[in-house]
């Protein structure tokens, strides 16, 4: 089209227009598909009086005030509305996709649409690589096509979810191609692609994966379970161990124990009638055929012989009092540990009871009689515990309070039994010693009948034979012999009233006692009667009429007895009574008379003495002035000259002077508290009387206080506190009186109750001061002693600055230098050093996961308790941890990875404390659960790389092994470049060099080569219908997985077809004519693959339905063709008999000229040498002769003919 100038200028002007409107242009539809009409409007309407509307960069429609003009390419398919400015265009093609641009000069405007022109999508189609993969090995992909279609767009269905791009799902191609790298078993399908674009869509046949895994999960169960608290399996037992995993196909299995295989192939391992020689590792391996992959899971298995006997038996010596004794657990059978029990309870260590090798040796130490009782030792090991029997043990001890039973006295003639008994254990053996010589042995002793020699001591010693130690008791027996005689006669002068009269009682035996009686009435001593030392004689001191009587003595001893005659006393008197009358008391100065008088018969005569001396006869006397000298004892004696017999009388004269004095003084040593004291009363005078006051108060004599006869003297038997006071006495006689000065007492005593005032724990460098006091009167003196040596004097003591060496007894000794006493009072000072350092170190072995772990708190200074703490809190003993005695040792039984933290000791004293720095536990454990990260397929002429990792502390160190030879060491091993040699088992062996363990993990490398050749080949025979027929699929190279094909299309197996387990062979059980076709096979592994050239197979069958053609009939003379036909492949070979003889070949028969003998059965045998089967068809001939005949047999013979001849047609 040519454009006028202004044209020209128009849409140069157009080119520089911006749209400023807000006007959008909006088709009609979008996208759209090819042959069909758009509408493009512009909204809002607006018409515009100059513009364009182009496409791309081509102008479609110019138009101006009063015309428009359309470009010669659209002419015949668009048409512009002026009013609206609206743009429609019909019969699109794909070209017509784009940019559709509308602008306008007047008004100015400028407004983009994009057309989509597309083509329906049809036939959607997806193909798949491969269908029958391995998890993780194979790659699937996926391609999606369709016969039409344009502006495409992709989406992935697996089953009913979305396929979205990962790491291992890639879409290519426009996202028409899926792939997914190492398909897992999640990923089986089915697939589907579904095709979109803006105007139809299409989904494609699904697609399912046959994915190949495992084993994977593999899990292990062993039955039975470890009873509860043990962690092995006793001896004799049957496990049964059973492996389960995920695997497609159904995984293969073998168990390995301690490294080495054993014959067993099924998923369970029966372990029967265990020993101890079947501890160890078990592995279980499953096994992937297909996927040539293994797992492999290991169990530990530990088999345990239990303790079958446990016996408890003293050790030594047998248990005897304070001293040490010592008892051993035997146990037969592996133990791990060992427990003491006493009644039934739990013993621990205390500071008398020790355990030694392994707690088999328990020593007490002095053992007590609390330590009596039934005893136990339980023994433990993973399998089982068993007690022993009881040990009672029985602490021996004595002998002590020994003891003897028998009589004290015994008869001559008798016999005497003595019996022993005495404490211990055992009982004790005895000997019996009589007067220092041995004289039996056993706990009884019975002498022989008595005599007066068996009189003495009889000794029984108590011998222990287990303590070694002895007892004595002795014991005096008494032999006497029987009472024979018993008489009570005079002893000297006949009784004389007043006088001594003796009777003595004359005896035969052995007295032990005498008895008087008189008129049958017991007598007992008085003031006039009294008896010998041992009763035989009895004295009157002053004989009395009274005394008359009968009178008998009594004689016995414990084991007899006696009464004597009669003896009668008549007691001879006179004078008696004599009497004198006077004064008893008189003064110096004063004359005094006395008169006496006597009972008697005849009178008495009378004579006076003055202390003995006479001074006159006659019954009176009167003295001259009395003086002092006067005073004394004034006697009458009156005389009987009959009874020969006198009687005197006396009266003391007390002459007395005036009390002129009376002093209180003290007698011997001053008064002390509970000791004997004396005051007496000085007195000058005539003292008749004394009485004795207190604060004022008269004295009267007590339990503790007692007068002299004459009472000038009081004595305190134990003069207390509570006798201090005002002391006087009074001194009088019957004419005068006199009272004392007070006598002040004060009671010395003590010293009492001493204290010493300090306190009892001190710190070195600091200064003690010790105070001791104590009741005392006068004031005690001090003395101070250190653990038994003096160090001051004086109540108060200081030491110097404390040392350790101060720690020790501190002793007052409180002394009172009147009462001449001491009195001690101690106390224990404990002098504690400052904690200068606390540090926790390790003991022994470094914490190793599981095993004994002991960490000690090391310390400086006096240490009164330890606390410990993890991660700053307090730590506790628990069924895994312990603390020693003084807490200074922290032992983990079985050390975890929940004990790592930082650990802290603090340690104490009652003046300092110290908390140690951090200790950081690290429990070494491992190598545990070592992996190899690797690939398990490698191709020949590569290299592989293997890492190896295992959780540890401290980090494992590491060693490779291939095929059990090592090839390298580091946790990283790069092999050279692969062979096939190189298949094998790669084992990294971890090992970590505190705990002195190492663990194993293995990994099989496959190593495949390159597949170089595929082609199909038939096995044994062709293929013949309704046969079995193979056909194989011969490989060169390594080959994972072989999949066939049938012009084109994979082969799946059917109820006719199978393949073999690697797919290598194709099996037809039955060929069947639908089976030709052209056949492949595709060989590959994860690295190559190839696909063999065509194999055309073609189903041999037959000869089948054999037919003979030819005339039933046949005229002598005359030849017959028969042909022969069957259906075979390839074409049968065919032969003709006759009546059963073989007459020609080929599928044609012509016979000679007939005759007669032609008649019969010809028979047609088809066969196919490839089948090696035959068919057979037969037919019966019938022959006619003709001969000369009438003309009816002529009209006959040539109806016969023609009927011969119309048979033929047919």
């Amino acid at each position: 089209m040519e454009y006028p100038l202004v044209w020209v200028l128009i849409l140069v002007l157009l080119n520089f227009t911006t749209g400023v409107s807000g006007q959008v242009v909006v088709p009609s539809m979008n996208p759209l598909a090819v042959g069909s009409n758009v509408t493009l409007n512009l909204v809002p309407q607006s018409p515009i009086n100059i513009g364009t509307w182009s496409y791309e960069t081509t102008i479609i429609v110019l138009f101006y005030p009063g015309g428009s003009s359309v470009s010669t390419s659209y002419q015949g398919r668009v048409s512009f509305n002026r009013s609206s400015s609206e743009l429609s265009i019909s019969s699109l093609q794909l070209n017509d996709s784009g940019r559709y641009t509308v602008q306008g000069m007047e008004p100015v405007l400028k407004a983009v649409v994009t057309l989509s022109v597309q083509e329906p999508i049809s036939n959607v189609t997806l193909r798949a690589n491969a269908t029958d993969l391995v998890e993780l090995n194979d790659t699937s992909i996926f391609t999606c096509s369709v016969s039409s279609g344009t502006s495409l767009s992709y989406r992935w269905l697996n089953g009913s979810s979305e396929v979205t791009a990962s790491d291992r799902v890639w879409l290519g191609g426009g996202n028409s191609t899926l792939t997914i790298v190492s398909v897992t078993r999640h990923d089986e399908g089915p697939f589907r692609c579904e095709v979109i674009n803006g105007i139809s869509n299409g989904t494609s046949q699904p697609i399912g994966l046959n994915v190949r895994y495992g084993p994977s999960n593999l899990t292990m169960m062993v039955v039975p379970e470890m009873t509860i608290g043990h962690t092995a399996y006793k001896t004799g037992s049957d496990i049964i161990l059973s492996c389960s995993a995920q695997s497609k196909p159904t995984e293969s299995y073998k168990w390995r124990f301690n490294e080495a295989f054993l014959n067993e192939q099924s998923p369970q391992l029966s372990l029967q009638n265990t020993r101890e020689n079947q501890t160890g590792s078990y592995a279980c391996l499953a096994y992937n055929n297909v996927t040539l992959r293994y797992a492999t899971l290991t169990t530990m298995i530990k088999i345990v012989e239990p303790i079958s006997a446990v016996s408890l038996n003293r050790d030594g010596k047998p248990p005897i009092l304070d001293q040490s004794f010592t008892l051993r657990c035997e146990v037969t059978g592996p133990v791990d540990y060992i427990h003491w029990l006493m009644n039934g309870q739990l013993i621990s260590l205390n500071n008398r009871t020790f355990f030694s090798t392994g707690n088999k040796t328990m020593v007490i130490n002095p053992i007590q009689f609390s330590d009596s009782g039934e005893y136990l030792c339980e023994a433990f090991n993973a399998v089982s515990n068993l007690t022993s029997m009881t040990y009672k043990l029985v602490v021996n001890f004595g002998p002590e309070r020994s003891a003897m039973t028998s009589p004290d006295i015994a008869m001559t003639g008798h016999s005497v039994t003595f019996n022993c008994s005495a404490s211990s254990q055992p009982p004790s053996q005895f000997s019996w010693f009589f007067n220092g010589s041995q004289v039996a042995a056993g706990s009884a002793y019975e002498t022989g009948p008595l005599t007066l020699a068996s009189h003495g001591d009889y000794t029984c010693v108590a011998f222990n034979n287990i303590t070694g130690k002895n007892s004595t008791v002795s014991k005096m027996l008494t032999v006497v012999e029987p009472v024979t005689m018993a008489m009570a006669k005079a002893m000297g002068s006949q009784p004389i009233l007043n006088q001594t009269f003796s009777l003595t009682c004359e005896t035969s035996g052995t007295i032990y006692s005498i008895h008087w009686m008189m008129n049958g009435w017991s007598l007992y001593a008085d003031n006039r009667i009294d008896f010998s030392m041992n009763n035989n004689t009895l004295t009157f001191n002053s004989v009395q009429h009274s005394d008359n009587g009968d009178y008998q003595c009594f004689a016995s001893n414990p084991v007899s007895k006696m009464t004597s005659p009669y003896y009668k006393l008549i007691v001879n008197y006179g004078p008696e009574r004599p009497v004198i009358m006077s004064l008893d008391i008189a003064m110096t100065g004063y004359i005094v008379i006395f008169n006496c008088s006597a009972s008697s018969q005849p009178l008495s005569q009378f004579s006076w003495f003055f202390n003995g001396s006479q001074v006159a006869t006659g019954s009176k006397y009167e003295t001259g002035p009395l003086t002092l000298a006067s005073h004394g004892n004034y006697t009458c004696v009156a005389f009987n000259n009959i009874t020969v017999r006198n009687s005197t009388v006396s009266k003391m004269l007390t002459v007395i002077d005036p009390v002129t004095m009376a002093m209180v003084k003290v007698m011997g040593a001053q008064p002390i508290a509970d000791n004997l004291f004396t005051l007496t009363c000085d007195t000058a005078g005539t003292i008749y009387s004394i009485q004795w006051m207190r604060n004022g108060w008269s004295l009267f004599a007590d339990n503790r206080t007692d007068f002299s006869m004459n009472d000038n003297t009081l004595t305190f038997n134990s003069v207390q506190d509570s006798d201090n006071g005002d002391y006087q006495c009074f001194a009088s006689n019957p004419l005068s009186n006199m009272t004392s000065p007070y006598y002040k007492l004060i009671v010395n005593y003590g010293p009492e109750r001493p204290v010493i005032m300090s306190p009892d724990i001190a710190m070195t460098g600091h200064i003690m001061t010790f105070k001791c006091s104590a009741s005392s009167q006068p004031p005690s003196q001090f003395s101070w002693f250190f653990n038994g040596s003096q160090v001051a004097t004086g109540s108060k003591y200081e030491t110097g600055p404390l040392t350790l060496a101060s720690h020790g007894n501190y002793t007052c000794v409180a002394f009172n230098n009147i009462t001449v006493r001491n009195s001690t009072v101690s106390k224990m000072l404990t002098v504690v050093a400052t904690v200068t350092m606390t540090i926790v170190k390790v003991i022994g072995a470094q914490p190793i996961l599981n095993e004994r772990f002991s960490l000690t708190c090391g310390t400086t200074g006096t240490v009164y308790s330890i606390q410990w703490m993890r991660n700053g809190w307090p730590l506790y003993a628990s069924n895994r941890t312990d603390f020693s005695t003084n807490n200074n040792t922290l032992t983990f039984n079985s050390v975890q990875h929940s004990d790592n933290g930082d650990y802290q000791c603090s340690a104490s004293n009652p003046f300092s404390n110290m908390t140690s720095p951090y200790y950081k536990l690290i429990v070494n454990n491992g190598p545990e659960m070592p992996i190899i990260t690797g690939p398990a397929l490698g191709e020949t002429g590569h290299n592989v790389t293997f890492n190896c990792s295992a959780s540890s502390q401290p980090l494992s160190q590491f060693s490779w092994f291939f095929n059990g030879s090592q090839v390298a060491t580091g946790s990283k091993y790069e092999t050279g470049p692969l062979t096939l040699a190189s298949h094998g088992n790669y084992t990294c062996v971890a090992f970590n060099n505190i705990t002195v363990r190492n663990s194993t993990v293995s990994k099989m490398l496959t190593v495949v080569a390159t597949v170089t050749m595929t082609i199909v080949k038939v096995i044994g025979a062709q293929p013949i219908l309704n046969e079995r027929f193979f056909l194989t699929c011969g490989t060169t190279g390594t080959v994972y997985s072989i999949q066939w094909m049938r012009n084109g299309w994979p082969l799946y197996a059917s109820n006719r077809t199978d393949f073999s387990m690697n797919n290598s062979t194709l099996t037809f059980n039955s060929v069947q004519h639908s089976d030709k076709g052209d056949y492949q096979c595709s060989a590959s592994n994860p690295f190559s693959n190839m696909t063999s050239p065509y194999y055309k197979l073609i189903v041999n069958y037959g000869p089948e339905m054999p037919i003979i053609t030819g005339p039933a009939l046949g005229i002598t003379g005359l030849s017959v063709t028969f042909n022969c036909s069957a259906s075979s492949q390839p074409l049968s070979q065919f032969s003709w008999f006759f009546n059963g003889s073989q007459v020609a070949t080929g599928s044609k028969y012509e016979t000679g000229p007939l005759t007669l003998a032609s008649h019969g059965e010809y028979t047609c045998v088809a066969f196919n040498k490839v089948t090696v089967r035959n068919s057979t068809a037969s037919k019966m001939f019938t022959v006619i002769g003709l001969s000369s005949a009438p003309p009816f047999q002529s009209r006959v013979g040539l109806m016969l003919t023609a009927l011969i001849a119309l048979f033929l047609c047919l």
